[in-house]
């Protein structure tokens, strides 16, 4: 436990502020390669790379489903086949003994059946649709996935549900990628991405890329560690919070922290909602769905009932309806259930229509005394609600002056990966961690699934003089195992819970600056079930002495 530095910054802050590719491709086929080339990993004797080898990328795209596609990028010495390609991906792909791929990430068919979901007559046949990125649209291979050749700069496809089945755009796949790897490099070393909102909006970027954030770390916690560490301190703050808490959990199918409020706790039965304004009410619908609970029929019908003439929805009272609003209002009550004919939603897809710029993005208020601009966004979130409402943001009513949403984002990358929020202000962390989602095709819900409670270990800190004790507060105390560090700061009793993912062994570590602290370590042993708290020992500080220097002439 080497994580005193960073650990004593984040306590003190807890205290002050509480491609284009080209080659020549053959006609339509099923993804059922031969099984000649299955292995991706080079032999012993070529494990060295020689001076001449090259390093080639290419990407490969797998459509799992309805706005439920991910990218990933891989590295190569020399030209492999598109088996290869989508084995060296890491993704869980089941073959069959005549290498068929049977399925991917759990969709598709075992590999005793490869035909699971093609019985006769045959029609609906189901099956992986192998595909390219040929320059400007999906085409399929003449060959299967082991007789195909993959070269840099080519971006591989799968998509589940046979013959016209095609992944979203590759570019803009591409570009999501690429703005992820940008994030990775702005990771903090306590894990975070800065302020508590930002690490969870882009838990949830990584979420909606099918992306492990236990994995996102540097010298210190993971990402999924920071934002389950700090999960209640953002779950109290109000229902947007918790709302947004939630999406991004679900979407990593985590566990939620121990003591956290739920959605549902802010909702009030009496008025239909569960916060004061647009922003939180329609969160907090979304983080309810998002935990595969049901959204009350009652904060379907206030929300509907905060939508303005003109359609669209405002933050709160007075201020005028927005893009943001709207886009946010229109996933909720998708979520909810409601129907996407309803007036509502035809109301306020008409208002995202009336805000639309030439360029094919939106700004954040048409007719803004601060500027009517596109950026980057407002354009994401509409293109969220785009997605949710059914809506096509590449084409039909969203094609303006030969352009469109998407087309307006991809222009907003700069060449480092980032996004800007307006073209000349520079890269944003803000602005690509919210591009990501959109240009993946995910509107939010993320992913919608149960999220049971963690494990919890719980504590107490004391600071002694003599044999007086007195609570300390502000003490970091950090949980390392599990592989990663899980953590938590004392509160004004002295009192700590952290909360952790298993029930294992974890080394329990405090710190403050200029305290010693007996024991300087203990090992505790989590056990029971998720959602019961194993009681730590007391940890004992004391202020540490200095013996003053002497100088002789």
């Amino acid at each position: 436990m080497n994580h005193r530095k960073w650990a004593f910054s984040i306590a003190a802050g807890a205290i002050i502020t509480v491609g284009l590719i080209v080659g020549l491709k053959q006609g339509p086929s099923l993804a059922m390669p031969s099984p000649s080339i299955l292995q991706t990993t080079p032999d012993e004797d070529d494990t060295t790379l020689s001076a001449h080898d090259t390093v080639s990328s290419a990407h490969v795209v797998v459509k799992l489903g309805t706005n439920d596609t991910i990218v990933r990028q891989i590295t190569f010495t020399t030209p492999i086949s598109g088996l290869a390609a989508l084995q060296l991906t890491g993704l869980d792909i089941t073959v069959s003994e005549a290498g068929q791929v049977c399925a991917i990430e759990g969709v598709g068919c075992p590999a005793s059946d490869p035909f699971c979901a093609c019985p006769p007559p045959y029609d609906p046949c189901l099956f992986w649709n192998y595909l390219y990125w040929a320059e400007d649209s999906w085409a399929s291979y003449g060959v299967g996935p082991a007789e195909s050749t993959v070269e840099a700069g080519d971006v591989e496809g799968y998509a589940w549900g046979g013959f016209g089945t095609v992944p979203p755009s590759a570019p803009a796949l591409v570009s999501a990628h690429r703005g992820l790897e940008w994030l990775r490099n702005q990771q903090q070393v306590d894990g975070s991405f800065g302020s508590l909102n930002d690490t969870v909006e882009v838990l949830m970027a990584v979420g909606a890329n099918r992306m492990d954030a236990s994995v996102w770390r540097r010298d210190g916690p993971s990402l999924l560690a920071n934002a389950i560490s700090r999960g209640t301190e953002f779950a109290e703050r109000n229902a947007g919070g918790v709302g947004k808490l939630a999406a991004a959990l679900a979407a990593q199918e985590s566990y939620w922290p121990v003591d956290a409020l739920r959605p549902l706790d802010y909702y009030d039965p009496g008025s239909g909602t569960y916060g004061a304004s647009t922003l939180y009410h329609a969160w907090a619908m979304l983080g309810t769905a998002s935990l595969s609970e049901a959204v009350p029929v009652s904060a379907t019908e206030a929300l509907k009932d905060l939508q303005l003439p003109n359609g669209g929805w405002e933050w709160a009272s007075l201020f005028g309806a927005d893009t943001n609003d709207t886009a946010l209002a229109l996933q909720a009550l998708v979520a909810a259930g409601e129907p996407v004919t309803s007036t509502s939603i035809i109301s306020g897809l008409a208002y995202l229509e009336s805000a639309q710029n030439v360029d094919g993005g939106f700004t954040y208020q048409p007719g803004s005394q601060y500027g009517t601009d596109s950026d980057t966004n407002s354009t994401a979130y509409v293109v969220q609600a785009l997605l949710a409402t059914g809506e096509d943001p590449s084409a039909g009513t969203w094609t303006i002056s030969g352009t469109n949403p998407i087309s307006y984002l991809l222009s907003m990358q700069l060449p480092d990966g980032s996004f800007e929020w307006q073209p000349g202000f520079g890269g944003n962390q803000y602005a690509t961690q919210q591009a990501i989602p959109a240009l993946l095709g995910r509107p939010v819900p993320i992913l919608v699934t149960q999220v049971g409670p963690a494990y919890g270990i719980a504590g107490e800190v004391v600071s002694r003089v003599g044999a007086t004790e007195k609570p300390s507060a502000g003490v970091w105390v950090e949980a390392e195992g599990a592989n990663d560090i899980f953590f938590a700061v004392s509160d004004a009793t002295g009192a700590y819970t952290i909360s952790v993912p298993s029930a294992a062994g974890y080394q329990l570590a405090p710190f403050m600056e200029g305290f010693t602290f007996s024991p300087t370590v203990q090992t505790v042993e989590v056990s029971g079930v998720p959602g019961d708290v194993t009681t730590a020992p007391k940890f004992a500080g004391a202020a540490r002495s200095y013996l003053p220097l002497i100088y002789r002439d």
